[in-house]
This record gives structure tokens, sequence and C-alpha cells, in this order.
């Protein structure tokens, strides 16, 4: 069996892809994240990112080196999280089974909205004529999904789980417009909390530092610098409360949160290379175990024995 959990980050970009020389190093495509935990994947938003993990998938699906049963997570459904999902291979293979996860105020809503996404006024293939075999619900901050060797389950309750169970727990956040889901990933006693698309309170977002307190790893939006959000760089506004946190409050969060590593997530796309660079050194200097999400980033947390997650 494998016993290993892997991140791998295929998607870092923030608003558009910027696909530039100027952007190669730390990549252009929009927010996707695989999480591989033992035999499962996990994927986390369908930005652009998410075509060529598709791809890889795809072979290795066909191959019969990866399974064929995916779940995929949104964080909410703005255009550079959903913008690579009618490009996603495996969602077009008969074999393949896509559990599909997200907000909405009703069990249909994210059904509804993937739908819209591919009308034919927008698309020339609809979500129906994609050929997996495909579970798509939206979920509540309220609930927990469970996928153990039982299959996936979406709860209200917390029961004792299997060790191999991989857990998903949900905090709504509010600072982002629309709202945004915040996943709390759990597997062999190790947790990954993904926090895109929300920006920093004054003295931090204390209920997101509670959801991701003593987490192994912290993916936190960290899309603008300070001079940036204030509108002190000429000709550029400011971005105040369009959702987005700075570096400084990523940092803050991950230091309330005593979370083992961060990593800063949702650049910018006007920021290239040479400029995400000094913001992760700058990054260095307010969190020890800190760095700037790039294409192909994959970090590995040891699997633990079962504990309380």
């Amino acid at each position: 069996m494998n016993e290993k959990l892997d991140i791998i980050f295929w998607g870092v970009r923030g608003s558009y892809p910027v696909p530039r020389k100027e952007t190669m190093q730390y990549g252009g495509n929009t927010s996707c994240v695989e999480i591989r935990a033992g035999e499962k994947t996990l994927i986390l938003d369908a930005g652009t990112g998410i075509i060529p993990l598709g791809q890889y998938l795809a072979r290795r699906i066909a191959t019969g080196q990866r399974s064929s049963e995916l779940m995929l997570l949104f964080s909410h459904m703005h255009h550079d999280h959903v913008q690579g999902f009618p490009f996603f291979t495996p969602a077009y293979m008969p074999n393949v089974q896509l559990n599909i996860f997200g907000p909405g105020m009703t069990p249909d809503a994210l059904s509804t909205v993937l739908e819209q996404n591919q009308s034919p006024t927008s698309f020339p293939v609809s979500l129906g004529d994609m050929g997996a075999r495909k579970n798509i619900r939206s979920v509540r901050d309220s609930q927990i999904i469970i996928w153990d060797e039982a299959g996936i389950q979406v709860t209200e309750a917390s029961p004792n789980f299997e060790r191999d169970a991989l857990i998903v727990r949900i905090h709504r956040s509010y600072a982002h417009p629309g709202g945004v889901y915040v996943y709390r990933i759990s597997w062999r006693g190790q947790s990954i909390v993904y926090a895109t698309d929300t920006e920093g309170y004054v003295g931090t977002d204390r209920k997101l530092v509670r959801f991701a307190e003593r987490a192994n790893l912290l993916i936190h939006d960290a899309q603008y610098t300070e001079a940036h959000y204030r509108g002190e760089l000429a000709g550029v506004p400011s971005t105040q409360g369009y959702g987005h946190s700075t570096v400084k409050m990523a940092c803050a969060t991950a230091n309330a949160a005593k979370v083992g590593q961060l990593v800063l997530f949702h650049h910018d796309p006007s920021y290239d290379d040479e400029r995400l660079e000094e913001i992760e050194r700058g990054a260095s200097e307010r969190f020890d175990d800190v760095q700037a999400a790039y294409e192909g980033l994959t970090i590995s947390l040891p699997v633990l024995e079962h504990m309380p997650v």
C-alpha cells in the first residue's frame, strides 16, 4: 500500500494566467493543488493548473498506475478557480469516478453553476457530455467529508474514523466577495489547510486561526505586497477589500495558528519571478518555514500512526 502524503502545486497564480518568460520560474497557471494521500487523489480548485494535472492523471489512470476515483474541491466559483475544469481530461474518461464538492445553498447549486459555465453560449461541450461518472454536491461548513474504504460520505457528525480515512473539514470565510471555503484535509495524523482568496483582519482572522491551529501545512493567499495593498505604488490602486491577503497577513496567521509550514499562494499576475523571490526572502523574516508556491513544488509530509484529526 502507498503510505505517502504528497502535496503538489500545479497552478499558483490568482486572477488570470500569465504565460510569459518572466513568470517561468514560479509558473503562470491559476489555482490548482493536488494532494496524494496513499492511493487517494484529492484536487483543490480547477484553475488552469488542472489542465496539465489532468493530462498527467489520465495517462496514469489509463495504465493502472493511479486510481480512477478522484475528489475535486472548489473553494468558490470565481473564474480563476474553475476555468480549467472544461479541459480536465479525466472528466471525459468513462471509467473515472469524479466526486466534486464545493459551496452552494442547496445540494444542486454547485452542479447548476458548472452546467452554466459550460452552456452552449460559452463552451462547446456540456457538463453532461463529459463522460466520467460524476457525483456533484454542494456542502455546508457544518459538514465533514469522509473518504475511507467504504467510499465517500458527507456527514454532520464526527464519528470514529478509520486509520486510512481522509477527512475534509470546512470553514466558510466571508473575507472574500461572495464568500469562500477554507478546507482542512487530514490523513494519518497530518493536516493541510488550504486558505486561498481570503483577506486578513487587524489582529488576524481569529476564526481562521482556530481552524488552522497546529496544521502541519498552511497554504495561504498572499497575493499582494503591503505597498500594493495600500495603493502606494505609482499608477496602482489600493486593493483593500478585494478579498486577498498580503504576505504579512499570511505570516501573521501562520504564527498565530502555530502551523508547521507556510506556503504563500495565489500570486498576483503582475508579479514576475524576481518580485516573488524578493517576497519570499522578506517572508522568511516573519515566519521560519515559509516559501512561495511554484508550479511543480512538492511537499511530502511524514505519515504518522492514526491520531485524532
